[in-house]
């Protein structure tokens, strides 16, 4: 893992970072990724292991949300839900770093393929699968979480960030803002925008890339020069760590000292998760059509898979068993069970409903769109 700092805080940063990461590697060209454990489930820094709870915690929830994932992408086959992004193979990237989040006091500022950082930040299942169903009760986020509403136009995210933990920074509530992008996102100017802005302003914001190796269909050697993404953090002046995204010890771990430094007024983070996208980038996606699916995504599936990296762990250390496992898989289908009955028997929408999450202050354009509606539904109950 390698850091930078603000040059005016460089060398007391660089002492305190390498306190809380001993062993760690300066900036060079050579750069490895941060491990707690090895994908075999071994542990490569065994003194940064947390408590084995948190552990079970962790595993639990990245089991639970590969199974929503998993059922998603059934509904979707059964026409029951629409066009869905799969984030399969990157549950530790984004469980790990939502959990270093305070719910009650930091925001999360998701993209599309964000509904395992969005759930883990206290979404519900029912109102994710109403969400994918184009249901505007989905669209709408529950006034009591700290979550912004999805965004489609990448990276609209990283710049709400900003402006987000600017608002927390003015406040004083010492909430932290946090948000993703893939890395083909970081090659479009709002990235920029964001992630300078809020190094401006010394603003409390954790921006996190989640190197998944495609950008649709362009592969990542293809998207910028550089070698790895977290480099660009030195001109921005903050701190950028290299992570195993498949790691979800070491995703919480720099996670969680990023938010704490953001909190503590030291300011923003850039993170590159090293991980990959096994599954298509949407299930409108064929991946066959330009990769070879038997190659890197195979290789990823059975050698990098996070889930089963944890669950080595606790099983070496004699925390789970077969039987375990059963009355949890067993737990978490009858919790997506209930979610999916009670979005199954939520009332339809009105269809006035679906212009009304557009804007607080509608322009002239969704008005017009609104008056047309109405005399259309007027025409169908005539």
């Amino acid at each position: 893992m390698a850091t930078s700092r603000r040059t005016t805080k460089k060398g007391a940063a660089d002492t305190a970072n390498h306190a809380v990461f001993a062993g760690s590697m300066p900036v060079t060209s050579e750069l490895t990724p941060f491990q707690i454990l090895a994908p075999d489930g071994t542990p490569v820094r065994e003194d940064l292991i947390p408590d084995l709870d948190l552990v079970e915690e962790m595993y639990r929830q990245m089991a639970r949300l590969r199974h929503l994932d998993d059922k998603f992408m059934t509904l979707y086959k059964s026409q029951k839900l629409g066009n869905y992004a799969q984030f399969g193979g990157q549950e530790a990237s984004q469980i790990g770093s939502a959990m270093a989040l305070d719910q009650n006091l930091d925001f999360l500022c998701p993209m599309y393929r964000n509904t395992a950082a969005m759930i883990t930040h206290g979404w519900s299942l029912k109102n994710a699968i109403m969400y994918w169903r184009g249901h505007p009760e989905g669209w709408r986020i529950p006034d009591d979480l700290n979550i912004l509403p999805v965004i489609i136009s990448i990276p609209g995210q990283i710049v709400h960030a900003a402006g987000v933990a600017m608002g927390l920074q003015m406040k004083k509530t010492g909430g932290v803002a946090m948000t993703y992008i893939g890395e083909g996102g970081t090659s479009q100017g709002d990235f920029h925008i964001g992630v300078n802005f809020a190094s401006a302003r010394n603003a409390p914001a954790v921006f996190i890339i989640e190197n998944n190796g495609w950008a649709i269909s362009v592969p990542r050697k293809v998207q910028s020069g550089v070698d790895y993404l977290m480099r660009r953090s030195e001109g921005y002046g903050i701190p950028g760590y290299l992570v195993d995204g498949n790691d979800i010890l070491a995703v919480h771990t720099v996670a969680k000292k990023a938010v704490q430094d953001a909190r503590d007024g030291k300011g923003p983070s850039l993170i590159e998760q090293m991980t990959y996208r096994i599954r298509p980038h949407t299930t409108g996606d064929d991946p066959k059509a330009y990769r070879d699916e038997n190659g890197d995504p195979k290789f990823w599936a059975e050698n990098r898979d996070p889930i089963q990296r944890v669950k080595r762990f606790l099983t070496t250390e004699k925390r789970w068993n077969d039987d375990r496992e059963v009355a949890m898989m067993a737990e978490i289908e009858t919790e997506f069970q209930a979610a999916l009955e009670a979005a199954d028997n939520f009332a339809a929408p009105d269809p006035k409903a679906l212009l009304e999450y557009v804007f607080v202050n509608p322009p002239v354009q969704i008005l017009e769109q609104q008056a047309i509606l109405a005399e259309r539904i007027k025409e169908v109950n005539a």
